[in-house]
């Protein structure tokens, strides 16, 4: 048996095919496999899991872990906007990007999902959320939109991606 500490502000549900987990940040709900049993001292705020091999019961931690997290402090990740004249604004739900092509782009912002601007050193979006998977798949489908390229370094970038910048062309004079 494997045991998970709760914090005390974060409620867990425990169904026989669902276990829910409700904190600041949200409300998570995810599946649980046939073979695997939760029970939840609430007296004590820890989550035992029963019945399931070893490999099961660490994956089932590592997950109900992230989310914890995920409802407790939330997830962030920060895109860095870089290239002369690269803008973006947000309405309503619609993120609009001016990244060098001749026409606007438009990303629809998942309603799970919350991107804020900040124009500090360089222009950074900042993806929030309660889910990793969701924060993490937002943040990659914006940063595809115009991957950093590696001569002059215009792009998108995660703030904590190292691009190696090559040399350009050489000429003869």
């Amino acid at each position: 048996m494997l045991q998970l500490q709760i914090p005390n502000n974060i409620d867990v549900v425990v169904h026989d095919n669902w276990i829910q987990f409700k904190g600041p940040q949200g409300i998570i709900k995810k599946k649980k496999s046939a073979n695997i049993q939760f029970i939840f001292e609430k007296n004590k705020n820890i989550l035992w899991l029963v019945n399931a091999d070893n490999n099961i019961k660490h994956f089932y931690i590592a997950l109900l872990n992230k989310i914890l997290i995920g409802v407790w402090k939330g997830y962030r990740l920060k895109l860095n906007i870089i290239g002369v004249g690269y803008k973006a604004t947000i309405t309503k739900n619609n993120l609009n990007l001016k990244i060098g092509f001749c026409h606007l782009i438009n990303y629809i912002i998942p309603n799970d999902i919350k991107v804020k601007i900040s124009t500090q050193k360089n222009l950074t979006l900042v993806i929030l959320g309660n889910d990793f998977q969701r924060v993490t798949q937002v943040a990659a489908e914006i940063r595809a939109l115009k991957p950093i390229e590696p001569y002059k370094g215009k792009g998108i970038k995660y703030t904590f991606e190292v691009v190696k910048r090559k040399e350009g062309k050489k000429t003869n004079v």
